[in-house]
């Protein structure tokens, strides 16, 4: 084999386990209408009022939770791989360790990353001191599934809102033709 496996620890099955969810969450999100957005769809067909606008905030307040979550999880994910030994981190091609801030800064380089769709990595900016160390593939794969979390749940997000905005436009001028 060209590569081991380490050893199954707490860290590396809540990983995997997190990715899995991560994967399954996203791919949900992105690809089907969850009864959430079917609601609120139909509302806005029928009528624009304030209660229509709290449900629609309500229903992207969801999914910002959902991604401050994975946020927190992945950040604590991280710190917990390094405190059980396994080296996660490089600067200038080196591993490192890093502290809470530094996961934390690398966490949200991810989150831009994957909320930008990749313009931070095409102009090669970063947030962060520190980088994935790319011999730890497993890590790779697992920040991989964390960005791509964030990028497909935000796109998710901005296809309903402007979905739901032109919805809202639409009632808005039907409404304002039918009192002039």
């Amino acid at each position: 084999m060209w590569f081991s496996l380490p050893p199954l620890t707490l860290s590396i099955i809540f990983a995997l386990t997190f990715s899995v969810a991560m994967t399954v969450v996203a791919l949900t999100l992105f690809f089907t209408h969850d009864r959430n957005h079917e609601d609120l769809e139909q509302s806005v067909d029928y009528s624009f009022s304030g209660e229509t606008m709290r449900r629609a905030l309500n229903y992207y307040r969801v999914l910002g939770y959902a991604m401050l979550a994975a946020y927190v999880l992945f950040v604590f994910s991280c710190l917990h791989l390094q405190w059980e030994g396994h080296q996660i981190f490089a600067r200038d091609g080196k591993p490192v360790w890093a502290g809470p801030f530094q996961v934390m800064l690398f966490g949200f380089d991810l989150v831009l990353r994957g909320g930008f769709f990749d313009f931070m990595q095409h102009f090669d900016l970063h947030v962060s001191q520190v980088w994935m160390h790319r011999g730890a593939w497993g890590f790779v794969v697992y920040s991989f599934i964390f960005r791509m979390f964030f990028a497909l749940t935000l796109l998710r997000m901005l296809i309903s809102f402007f979905w739901i905005y032109s919805k809202i436009t639409r009632v808005r001028g039907a409404t304002r033709r039918l009192q002039d």
